[in-house]
């Protein structure tokens, strides 16, 4: 059988995951708390890491990639709203939930999507400018201007992340990926450093011996069956992950030094194209891990809960070729 051996859910976008949870909990909405809170420009900023000279316009997110300090920031949920902590300042700030009105909503941007979200308020902003060093806002998911996945209802919902409810990883590709850096004479890497949100192991592929040694085996997941007394949830794979710097940069320090899990994953064979290059493009890129989309029941009652819990075990359906094609092989 497949099991979940690990879980990670990240309640602010680029900022802290929480260690060792224990359940993810989806509820009718198809929403579990992962990048639930963003914090987002308060005006136009100049980028230095990223992109360097690229200008980012109010409401576009904050990530890793120019703010490595947003590591120093633990977002933690609770029933009325989120609590920040700075834990180089060691500073905790409780911050109660605003009303999801008009007045309260804000333009902000997750790469392609615009929409709009809850801000938080000046409170909030001022203790973020104090952490990160500039003009910020705040924001929280909004229920009444929900973000769909590839702006298509019929997909489901998503918060701040890239772009997918769910991310899938294996214990077969981190492995991999580990070995690869310890011939490199490079550290270990664990699971936060793919934000992934569930960790398999067990996965045995139908055509197994037909494959590379080095196969990531949830590149061949069809579907993930999760049932919680009697409410059936399918998890459906809909593109493979195309990774950035994030996978390189300590999530505790926000240090980058090179790029050795990107090479990695080269070496390993990960650079290709998408299958579906009419969808998602045919730029080449490096991929690892699988997003995934939610597929509620029918009849989920308002108030139900699904629940995946690490040390549970999952019905995998397989597929019999991946969703992305490497460089040099013919689709």
């Amino acid at each position: 059988m497949v099991t979940v051996v690990e879980l990670g859910r990240a309640p602010g976008k680029s900022m802290v995951a929480e260690p060792n949870v224990d359940a993810l909990e989806i509820n009718a909405l198809g929403l579990f708390g992962d990048r639930q809170y963003m914090w987002a420009q308060a005006a136009k900023h100049i980028n230095v890491n990223y992109k360097p000279g690229s200008v980012a316009l109010p409401g576009q997110f904050l990530s890793l990639r120019e703010d490595p300090q947003l590591t120093d920031i633990i977002p933690t949920l609770g029933p009325n709203g989120v609590t920040m902590y700075s834990r180089s300042q060691r500073d905790s700030y409780p911050i109660t939930r605003r009303e999801d009105v008009a007045e309260h909503r804000i333009p902000v941007s997750v790469w392609g999507w615009h929409g709009k979200a809850v801000d938080q308020g000046d409170e909030a902003a001022t203790w973020g400018e104090q952490m990160l060093g500039r003009p910020v806002r705040l924001v929280e998911l909004s229920n009444e201007e929900p973000r769909y996945v590839e702006d298509t209802e019929a997909l489901g919902r998503v918060g701040f992340s890239d772009g997918y409810p769910l991310t899938v990883a294996s214990t077969a590709s981190l492995d991999l990926i580990n070995r690869e850096l310890a011939v490199a004479d490079q550290l270990p890497i664990p699971l936060r450093r793919a934000r992934a949100n569930i960790l398999l192991s067990g996965l045995v592929l139908p055509n197994r011996d037909s494959l590379p040694a080095d196969v990531f085996p949830e590149d061949y997941i069809e579907s993930i069956r999760v049932d919680t007394n009697g409410l059936v949830a399918v998890l459906r794979r809909l593109v493979a992950c195309e990774r950035c710097p994030i996978p390189d940069i300590n999530h505790n320090t926000g240090e980058r030094k090179g790029r050795p899990v990107l090479r990695a994953l080269g070496r390993l064979g990960r650079q290709g194209t998408h299958l579906d290059e009419l969808r998602y493009g045919a730029k080449p890129e490096i991929f690892w891990t699988q997003n995934f989309v939610i597929e509620l029941p029918q009849d989920m009652p308002p108030d139900g809960i699904i629940r995946i819990e690490r040390g549970s075990q999952v019905e995998v359906i397989y597929s019999d070729k991946p969703n992305w094609v490497p460089l040099g092989e013919a689709a």
